[in-house]
């Protein structure tokens, strides 16, 4: 059979093999001639036996690796040496390596049987990502970069899904309709007469959403009567929380939208991870009493929504906190409450302790002009009409701080100087410029040509609570071996330039008032100009300064804040 396979092939085996066979007779035969006999000298010596079995084997060795390589030839693998990452072998191109069409048969089965099992975990892979994507889909309902891209991320796993034979994608629509709404369908249907002759006609419609005790007023929102028991249902402390949701008022066009069994939900400081999982220890940091939320959607799409979050903070300065932690260097300011932004169809304000997320799935104006026309009703009931900012009519620094019992952003950013180049206004409530003691301050941006710096303002309940922390401010820099200069301007009681690795510090002191300029540097790194800018700039600030300010709502009482030992390493301006 193997001569009949290759010939050609047989033909060199057998003359390999019969050379191997023949090479010990010959030389048997060879060894008995005289002429075979090696010379030495003069005399002829016949040869020793081990030479003679040595050079024989030497001759046998090459019919030998000859039929070797004869035999091994039809099981040789031209592709032995070759290795390509990017292409996986199959059974069938492996089948160099199985003897037998039945070998190489129950290695397609096994191979198969290895597929099935991949492909079973696949799916279930992708079914614990779409049960992944609905919780993802919760948290991220209170940003609105998020949700806006969120659906473009399901679309694209839906042919994923269509690739691994998973039918049904994931339902993130709530079709079974409620029983109330059932109930009235019934109702019509038993109403339903028939004339003779004529097709049977409806004799009552269904109600309208505005009828009846489960539907929606012509406006689109709930019946009082449904609001009142909505609140009813929630926990005391959020029920004031839970009447700011504008749930009876609704725009045309739009209905509330229920989160399981209810229209509102609320939460307090314990038990908010449980709706915004991952954010909530950020809102716990600035003293969140609790959270209202609700969700609207439009008659017209009712796969996208608007959500709505109302969390009440500590204080105001706590809720303009939060809020500035999450507002965007560039965004669209909106005059709604105390300040607010858009983005992406959202929009973002805080009026008094409360900051109000109202979250759109998509960025459309609809969805814009309804976001600004429930932040309205949100701002109003919060005590705030649209655009109702101390700072933000034509009164002075003076008259602004002293309209304020307390300090509260408008007040502070006010007494803040509006030039040269301020931007992004902000309050720390902890931590500033990395002082341990320096906390709740009040802080902006400024820029003269290549000088940058922050000043800041921080008022005490007295001035003695501000010198403390001027002191702390002083041995702190000490400790940082910072170039500490004191220098006397009109409108300061004290005030100190302090200069290291290039940064300089002007900070002032102003009856119960600490405040400066931190960081001052130059683009060129010539600290004679930033020192130059940042010492006109403090001393124009402690010249304009109210004196006194109005203390923190907190410290109002005499509560003094807690001493702490100055930090070793340096802040931004050391």
């Amino acid at each position: 059979m193997l001569w009949g396979d290759d010939p050609p092939l047989m033909l060199g085996l057998s003359a390999a093999l019969i050379a191997l066979a023949t090479t010990p007779i010959a030389f048997v035969l060879l060894s008995r001639r005289e002429w075979f006999q090696a010379r030495r000298g003069r005399v002829l010596r016949r040869p020793e036996f081990w030479s003679v079995v040595c050079g024989m084997a030497l001759v046998m060795g090459i019919p030998a690796i000859f039929a070797a390589l004869v035999i091994k030839s039809p099981y040789f693998d031209k592709n032995r040496y070759e290795f390509d990452p990017n292409k996986t072998w199959s059974v069938l191109e492996q089948g160099r390596g199985y003897h037998t069409l039945a070998e190489a048969d129950e290695a397609v089965k096994v191979e198969m049987a290895r597929l099935a099992e991949e492909r079973k975990n696949l799916v279930n892979s992708v079914k614990k990502l779409d049960e992944a994507m609905l919780a993802l889909r919760a948290v991220s309902a209170s940003s609105p970069q998020v949700t806006q891209v969120l659906p473009t991320v399901l679309q694209r796993l839906g042919a994923v899904r269509k690739s691994v034979g998973v039918d049904a994608p994931q339902q993130l629509i709530d079709e079974t309709a409620p029983p109330v709404d059932i109930a009235a369908v019934i109702q019509n249907a038993r109403q339903m007469v028939v004339v003779q002759g004529v097709a049977p006609v409806v004799a009552a419609s269904v109600p309208a959403s505005g009828s009846g005790t489960g539907g929606a007023t012509a406006s689109g929102g709930l019946t009082k009567g449904e609001v009142d028991a909505e609140i009813a249902a929630v926990p005391e402390p959020q029920r004031k929380l839970a009447a700011m949701l504008p749930l009876l008022e609704v725009p045309k066009g739009w209905k509330p939208a229920k989160s399981g069994t209810k229209y509102i939900e609320t939460f307090d400081a314990d038990n908010l991870y449980e709706k915004i999982d991952g954010r909530a220890e950020s809102f716990v940091d600035f003293n969140v009493k609790g959270m209202a939320y609700a969700s609207f959607v439009p008659d017209s799409d009712p796969t996208n929504d608007v959500q709505v979050f109302i969390f009440e903070l500590g204080d105001d300065l706590k809720a303009y906190g939060k809020y500035g932690t999450e507002k965007p260097t560039e965004a669209q300011q909106v005059k709604v409450g105390n300040e607010g932004y858009v983005s992406a169809g959202s929009l973002l304000f805080y009026a008094g302790p409360y900051y109000t997320q109202i979250v759109s799935t998509r960025d459309d104006p609809e969805f814009a002009k309804f976001s600004l026309a429930i932040a309205s009703l949100i701002a109003a009931r919060q005590g705030k009409p649209p655009g109702d900012s101390a700072s933000g009519g034509t009164k002075g620094p003076a008259a602004v701080a002293a309209a304020s019992k307390f300090a509260t952003p408008d007040a502070m950013f006010a007494v803040l100087p509006p030039e040269p180049g301020r931007s992004r206004p902000n309050y720390v409530p902890q931590d500033a410029f990395g002082y341990g003691f320096l906390s709740d301050a009040f802080i902006a941006d400024y820029v003269d040509k290549d000088v940058k710096w922050q000043a800041f303002v921080r008022p005490y309940r007295d001035a003695a609570a501000a010198l403390a922390v001027f002191n702390q401010y002083v041995e702190s820099a000490k400790l940082d071996n910072a170039k500490i200069d004191e220098v006397k301007v009109d409108g300061a009681d004290k005030m100190v330039v302090c200069s290291n690795i290039g940064m300089v510090d002007v900070v002032f002191l102003k009856g119960n008032v600490f405040a400066g300029a931190n960081g001052a540097s130059d683009a060129a790194q010539n600290e004679a100009a930033a020192r130059a800018r940042a010492l006109v700039f403090a001393s124009s600030f402690a010249k304009s300064l109210p004196s006194p300010l109005p203390p923190l709502e907190k410290e109002a009482s005499g509560a003094q804040p807690k001493p702490s030992e100055p930090k070793t390493e340096p802040s931004a301006g050391h």
